[in-house]
C-alpha cells in the first residue's frame, strides 16, 4: 500500500511539472520590418526543431515604424528593424540588439547576362535613361526596374553611397513598390527585372536571381568585412527591459549564439560581435 501511495505521488508531482512547464511556455511573435523577415524565419525554424517549451513565429511585415509601436505599446516582446535605433527612438525605453550587416544588392532577374553594375550606371537607369540590358553590356532586352519609396531602408543605403539616388526621379519606366514581397514577386515573374534589395531578404525569391557587382566588387559578406562592399543595411531586435519575456530572452540568446552566427552568415549577413 505504501509502495502504491510512492507511486501515485510520484506520479501527481510529475503531473504537476509538467503544468507548470506549460505554463512557462510561450508564443513568441516578432512584428516588424521586412529587411531580416526571411533570415529571422530561418532562424526560429531551427530554434523551434531544437527545443519544444517556445513557439517563435515571424509575420509578414509591419516595417520598422511597427516594431517600435508594438514594442512601445507592450504588445510584442520582440520587434524586429532594417536600422539601428534613433536617439529618440532610445529614449522611449528602447533596448536595440544588432544582428548584423546585410548587403544591399542590385539584383536582376534570370535572364539577365550582366553581372556588373557601376553607381553611374545604377542611377542612369533608375532616371530612365537606360532602358535595355545591352546598354550596360549584356543580352538585349528591356530593363524592367523596380524602385522602392525614399524611406524604405535599402534605397537609403543606396542613397548613403551613392548620392544621387537621395532626390532621384525615377523614370516613367520604374514601377514603384511598397513591400519586399511585392518587389520578389516581381523579380521572380520578370527574367529581364531590376531591384534592389538586402541579400538575405532575396533568398525568399524562387527563380534564379543575378546579384551583380557594384563597381566591380561582390555583395558578400566577406565583402563587407574587408571595408570593400559600401552599401548594407543593419539588422536588428528591439524590446523593453521590464516586457522582455523568457520566450524573447531564449530566442534572443540562440540568435546571438554560433548556431546563430552560422545562420546569418549562410545568408549573406556579416553577425554582429557578441558583447555576452
Amino acid at each position: 500500500m505504501m509502495l502504491v501511495c510512492f507511486r501515485r505521488g510520484i506520479a501527481a508531482w510529475l503531473a504537476m511539472l509538467s503544468l507548470a512547464g506549460a505554463a512557462f511556455a510561450e508564443e513568441l511573435v516578432i512584428p516588424g520590418s521586412g529587411n531580416p523577415e526571411y533570415v529571422l524565419t530561418q532562424l526560429a525554424k531551427v530554434f523551434n526543431q531544437q527545443q519544444s517549451q517556445h513557439t517563435v513565429s515571424v509575420p509578414t511585415s509591419t516595417g520598422t515604424a511597427g516594431a517600435l509601436r508594438d514594442v512601445e505599446a507592450g504588445t510584442a516582446s520582440l520587434g524586429r528593424v532594417g536600422r539601428p535605433l534613433k536617439e529618440d527612438e532610445r529614449k522611449k525605453g528602447i533596448t536595440y540588439v544588432a544582428l548584423g550587416r546585410d548587403p544591399v544588392v542590385f539584383a536582376a532577374g534570370a535572364g539577365v547576362t550582366v553581372r556588373n553594375i557601376t553607381p553611374a550606371q545604377a542611377v542612369d537607369v533608375y532616371s530612365g535613361k537606360l532602358t535595355d540590358w545591352r546598354e550596360l553590356g549584356g543580352d538585349p532586352g528591356p530593363i524592367r526596374a523596380i524602385g522602392r519609396e525614399p524611406t524604405d531602408a535599402s534605397r537609403q543605403a543606396i542613397a548613403r553611397s551613392v548620392k544621387p539616388f537621395e532626390n532621384i526621379v525615377y523614370g516613367e519606366n520604374v514601377k514603384v513598390v511598397h513591400l519586399d514581397p511585392e518587389l520578389i514577386a516581381l523579380l521572380d515573374r520578370f527574367p529581364t527585372s531590376l531591384g534592389v534589395l538586402n541579400r538575405s531578404a532575396l533568398s525568399a525569391c524562387t527563380s534564379k536571381v543575378v546579384y551583380l557587382a557594384l563597381d566591380g566588387v561582390e555583395p558578400t559578406a566577406e565583402n563587407l568585412e574587408k571595408g570593400l562592399y559600401p552599401v548594407w543595411v543593419e539588422l536588428g531586435l528591439i524590446y523593453k527591459l521590464d516586457a522582455l519575456t523568457p520566450a524573447g530572452k531564449a530566442f534572443l540568446e540562440f540568435v546571438r549564439s554560433p548556431a546563430g552566427e552560422r545562420i546569418l552568415r549562410e545568408h549573406g549577413v556579416l553577425p554582429a560581435v557578441s558583447k555576452n
